[in-house]
């Protein structure tokens, strides 16, 4: 007997894993029937799983802020973004910018056109006796205490030497979707970005919305609304849950005027990017170079199991697992980041470090 297409939909709530990943970081409304049910989110269910992960991870945060220095702390509760200007010493600094410049690095690539970002991760066995300043770097007890902070759980990030292509010359009107306003997924997550060059207006610089990591009224009758769409939404990245936001919807919300990244080198920003944020769009072609870091954990049970990253066959060598399971999955036809044939900078990437340091 064939079941009707409503029914079967219906069918699908009482898959107990459904249920059970309401308490993991699973944020696909096209991928779960309990996530993606519009009667469910009308009801409130993504605004409350929303605001009790908040919940959890201000109460991580109480007891992480005598860790960090109050001015770092103050400024994150306030907007939800740090900025620390020289951020390295300039000895530090410069060893970081020459041996980025210098490393073969294996790189990978992603597509999104008319974006290129290509990264070469970065771990404790790779950098160790080849790469001190970037051993040191990835290392800073300060900077994973913010990233920490800003997430809300303990872990280890992902690190990365990464490069942006933008080419606005190719005539084909392409869209970035990283430069719409957007929020990562329904509850803290960490990235931070030290930039290893001046970052100017036309260089596509990161975009933060000041405040709009809160949980406001405003904000969680908008996620409400959102949420009972999402799962059959035109724009592929908010149906899996990266909410994209209009001009109108931000300031329907009540944000003010955008914090743009405009910096010098050698400076870092931390971000909770489950607030609005994108990259600027550039008007011409240019090329950005940065270590990047991210952090993103199960906000429920983050503080029962250890990171990832933190296991012992990991912690040290995972960037190189990680490039043979791209290259596993390139051979495939898997969609993935995919691995490039030559190590390292390449001469436009290169030239902008030498430029920075000029």
């Amino acid at each position: 007997m064939e079941i009707p297409a409503g029914r079967w939909q219906w069918l699908r709530l009482l898959w107990p894993l459904a249920w059970v990943r309401l308490f993991s970081s699973a944020k696909d409304f096209t991928a779960n029937a309990v996530l993606g049910n519009p009667a469910l989110n009308r009801a409130g269910l993504h605004v409350w799983r929303k605001s009790l992960a908040d919940r959890i991870c201000q109460a991580r945060r109480r007891r992480m802020r005598r860790l960090l220095p109050a001015t770092l702390t103050d400024q994150w509760d306030q907007t939800g973004i740090v900025r620390v200007d020289n951020f390295l010493d300039a000895a530090a600094w410069t060893a970081v910018c020459d041996e980025v410049r210098r490393a073969a690095l294996p790189m990978t690539e992603m597509a999104q056109p008319p974006a290129l970002t290509r990264r070469g991760n970065l771990d404790a066995h790779l950098c160790r006796g080849r790469y001190p300043a970037l051993l040191g770097l990835i290392r800073n007890q300060t900077l994973l205490g913010l990233l920490q902070y800003a997430a809300g759980y303990r872990g280890r990030p992902v690190v990365a030497v990464q490069c942006i292509h933008s080419d606005r010359t190719d005539g084909h009107g392409l869209h970035d979707p990283q430069a719409e306003w957007h929020s990562d997924t329904f509850h803290s997550t960490a990235k931070a970005w030290l930039f290893l060059h001046p970052v100017g207006a036309d260089d596509g610089p990161l975009a933060y919305v000041p405040r709009s990591h809160r949980l406001t009224p405003a904000r969680l009758a908008w996620e409400r609304e959102q949420s009972v769409t999402a799962v059959s939404h035109s724009n592929r990245l908010h149906a899996k849950g990266s909410f994209r936001a209009t001009e109108a919807d931000l300031a329907s919300m009540g944000y003010g005027d955008p914090m743009v990244g405009v910096v010098p080198g050698n400076t870092l920003m931390v971000a909770d990017t489950s607030g609005f944020h994108r990259r600027c769009p550039s008007p011409s072609t240019m090329v950005r170079v940065e270590i990047y870091f991210s952090l993103r954990r199960n906000p429920f049970l983050a503080g029962l199991y250890p990171s990832l990253l933190a296991l012992p066959w990991l912690k040290d060598r995972w960037a190189g697992w990680l490039f043979a399971a791209y290259s596993w999955m390139r051979r495939r036809g898997i969609p993935s980041w995919n691995p490039h044939e030559t190590p390292g900078l390449d001469a436009a990437e290169k030239q902008v470090l030498r430029r920075g340091l000029a």
